[in-house]
């Protein structure tokens, strides 16, 4: 009875690990914004541009006109370009784009409260809609703008949201009190980030799924491994198959990188680092990292009436780690919206450029070897690092194996080892190909009785690149072991030692001719008889052969 209480016990324990976690808001953490209409669209930030001055000031000529209903729709425009630029729209259902993960932080711990500040990329939504307009006459500070999302159908994981914020001034004008610019929908519009003022499409409702972990994509193999860079705001979790994160801690005079590894499968890495990721997969999916904690992100600042402050120029600058990195790469180019006067435009770019420093990226050089290389993009890829060097680094190169004794002609048969540092694996071949880690691993000493080709190349675990390669060449010039009746000596005994056994005795000329062993009967003397004896043994030798 026990033991069938303790088995239904395992089953019913089996059957709940096995329930997916509810895909919904609940509180504080880290989430996906799945839009209902598209449904492989994730929300993902991709800018941090904001400025009322030119929603209200540019775009409606000032807040009197803004007030007004042509005003308002003008400012939300403006705005709303604006905010199109900061958010994109991503199909991103593997989780590799880590602008799609947003930590959604809530206002209030009461239950009846909705309002969430959205945090990703060094920025947040309350960031980015916190500003000032500076007017003289009706200066307006606007702070506190946090997403209202609701829930509108559903339950559990088929739950609906909407997300919607209003651009309210925190500063109260007697004229109109507290001047709204009016509440806006988060909206999918066909593929791109739009608010609009209805919530009752699809495309303004969303699912929100909570986050677990997320994935990298490989870049580069060395040996087996894979690597590529990362630079996030938050702190993370090595998981799956991602072995190791690195950073680099100096170059050396003639440009060697030094490494130094931060964490291991299932260490953590702290927010704002970037880092190398080494990974035993290139399956994306295998390749998990699991967010940890609050991302590190631009407080609001009430004072700010510029351009919001650019994350993306928040580089990592941990002490000892030569690596940098940036959060976006957008590039919208000039985004036109209506004014007064007709239409005006804004640069929505806010992207890193590869020059002014020279910047280098990870890759192989032209000799294969693997480190960092000049980049030649038109922007810096969002979330990866790179470095600004004088010159290319590359990773260590472990030593080239020495083969003893030296190649050269031997005259028997020679015992062969091959040494390299300590730590490193020799892969050898013996055919003259190029070895690699593929070929055969070399534990014991060989044995060379034959001309052979020796090649081979020391591999190390880690960010090391492989040793050259290690050659010698061996020619193995036995001596012929003297053998009764070989008059011509080349080895063998054969019926042309007949022929030129006869021919010698005729008077002719054989060279070479081993006059030793043409005495087959071994009677001091080279005469007609031996012919004989060395028929028999020729008859002799062919029967053993058979």
């Amino acid at each position: 009875m026990k033991k069938t209480i303790r088995l239904m016990c395992a089953v019913a324990l089996a059957a709940l690990s096995a329930v997916p976690a509810m895909a919904q808001l609940n509180g504080t953490g880290f989430y996906r914004f799945r839009n209902a209409d598209r449904t492989s669209d994730y929300i993902s930030m991709a800018n941090d541009k904001f400025n009322y001055t030119t929603c209200i000031g540019t775009a409606c000529g000032g807040l009197t006109k803004a007030m007004t209903a042509a005003g308002q729709a003008r400012a939300l425009e403006c705005a709303g370009k604006y905010l199109a630029t900061d958010i994109k729209m991503v199909d991103d259902a593997s989780i590799i784009d880590v602008g799609s993960i947003i930590y959604a932080q809530k206002y209030s711990t009461q239950a009846s409260n909705h309002d969430y500040n959205l945090i990703g990329q060094g920025t947040s939504l309350l960031t980015l809609t916190t500003g000032t307009y500076p007017s003289d006459s009706y200066p307006l500070e606007f702070q506190n703008r946090y997403i209202t999302i609701d829930p509108v159908s559903g339950s559990g994981a088929n739950t609906l949201y909407t997300a919607k914020i209003e651009l309210k001034s925190s500063t109260y004008v007697l004229l109109y009190g507290y001047p709204s610019l009016g509440i806006r929908y988060l909206v999918d519009n066909s593929g791109t980030f739009a608010i609009n003022e209805s919530s009752s499409s699809l495309n303004a409702k969303w699912y929100i799924e909570p986050v677990t972990h997320f994935n990298v994509m490989p870049e580069f193999e060395l040996n087996g491994r894979f690597y590529t860079t990362l630079f996030v705001p938050f702190k993370f979790q090595l998981s799956g198959q991602v072995l190791n994160a690195y950073s680099i801690k100096s170059v050396d005079e003639d440009g060697t990188l030094q490494v130094e590894l931060i964490a291991t499968a299932g260490g953590t890495v702290p927010a704002q680092t970037p880092v190398i990721l080494e990974c035993g997969s290139n399956n994306t999916a295998d390749c998990q990292l699991i967010p940890l904690a609050s991302p590190v992100f631009t407080q609001p600042d009430v004072s700010h009436s510029g351009d919001a402050l650019t994350a993306n120029q928040n580089v990592a600058d941990a002490e000892g780690n030569l690596l940098r990195g940036t959060f976006f790469n957008n590039t919208d180019g000039s985004i036109s919206f209506t004014t007064p006067s007709g239409t005006s435009s804004f640069n929505a770019n806010n992207n890193t450029k590869p020059t002014n420093p020279q910047k280098y990226v990870i890759g192989f050089t032209e000799s294969g070897k693997l480190g960092f290389v000049k980049a030649t993009c038109s922007t810096m890829p969002a979330n990866k690092a790179w470095l600004v060097l004088n010159n290319v680094g590359l990773f260590p190169i472990v030593a080239t194996p020495i083969i003893t004794p030296a190649a050269g002609t031997y005259t028997e048969a020679q015992t062969v080892t091959i040494t390299a540092e300590e730590g490193t694996t020799i892969y050898y071949t013996t055919d003259g190909s190029e070895p690699t880690t593929a070929s055969a691993v070399y534990g014991e000493p060989l044995t060379i009785s034959e001309t052979t080709t020796i090649k081979a190349i020391a591999v190390k675990e880690g960010l090391y690149n492989n040793s050259e390669v290690a050659t010698a060449d061996y020619v193995i010039e036995l001596p012929i072991v003297a053998v009764l009746g070989d008059v011509n000596d080349d080895g063998k005994l054969t019926i042309k030692d007949v022929t030129d056994l006869i021919s010698y005795l005729l008077g002719g000329e054989v060279d070479p001719f081993n006059a030793a062993n043409a005495d087959v009967n071994q009677d001091g003397s080279v005469a007609i008889k031996d012919v004989t004896e060395l028929i028999n043994l020729v008859l002799s030798s062919d029967e053993q052969e058979e």
